[in-house]
């Protein structure tokens, strides 16, 4: 490859996995986006009214939960020695193949499955039966700036993990990226609490939220959320493009 990015050629990458992102995960996301029927359904059988804050949650958990089983899904044999062959002989860079998964595993997954979830919801809150009787409530703009930030950036970072899962690990992709990074996140903690760093930590954090603007501490975890997942995707880009058939 002459060029490390050309359109042309990103496009015919993106195209053929088109193809193979709903041959592979098309039902899968029918049913994730139909989830929300369930429990409609459940309001039915138990009698009960379920308000919009715990249907929003609701689906957002069907988002960060769908992130996790789309890359195994979709690119699972990339880094297989010999299902892997055809994902390593595509006529595009490394770069242009890590941004095509980027696309359909960070940025169009999350949008099929919060919007679908989102409009059946609506259209069971539409129905005269049911307890889905609250629809959802506009939010300030200053609080829906933050919202959208705060999802965006969970979606970046849950994804990120699990794309550099999928690459490194051969099989059952996202239930061992699930627990190497339970055990990892035990060890640091444990590592951290052997020397009081947590004590100093929460010093620390005290502190600075007394000298802060409480409005700018959610935006500060959210550009740590960031940052983290800007480190996973490049660990991910480095892995497609050292990987060894």
């Amino acid at each position: 490859m002459n060029k490390t990015f050309d359109i042309k050629r990103f496009g015919q990458v993106l195209a053929k996995d088109w193809k193979n992102y709903f041959r592979n995960f098309g039902i899968s996301l029918i049913v994730w986006c139909c989830i929300p029927v369930l429990f409609w359904i459940a309001t039915l059988v138990l009698d009960f009214e379920m308000e919009n804050a715990s249907r929003a949650s609701i689906i957002a958990s069907l988002v960060f939960s769908v992130l996790m089983f789309v890359p195994s899904k979709v690119y699972g044999k990339a880094n297989l020695s010999r299902e892997g062959v055809g994902f390593a002989m595509l006529p595009a860079t490394s770069l242009e193949k890590f941004l095509s998964m980027v696309l359909y595993c960070s940025v169009l997954t999350p949008l099929i499955v919060g919007l679908g979830s989102w409009a059946i919801d609506s259209l069971l809150y539409l129905l005269p039966f049911g307890g889905f009787t609250y629809f959802f409530v506009a939010l300030p703009k200053s609080e829906l700036g933050l919202l959208i930030n705060s999802i965006a950036c969970s979606i970046m970072l849950i994804s990120s993990i699990f794309l550099f899962g999928n690459m490194v690990f051969k099989k059952r992709k996202a239930g061992k990226t699930v627990a190497w990074g339970m055990l990892i996140i035990f060890v640091i903690t444990m590592i951290l609490q052997l020397f009081h760093f947590w004590d100093a930590f929460g010093m620390w954090v005290t502190n600075t939220s007394a000298r802060l603007d409480q409005r700018f501490l959610p935006w500060l975890y959210s550009a740590f959320m960031l940052v983290i997942a800007i480190v996973f995707y490049l660990l991910t880009y480095r892995k497609i493009k050292t990987q060894k058939y």
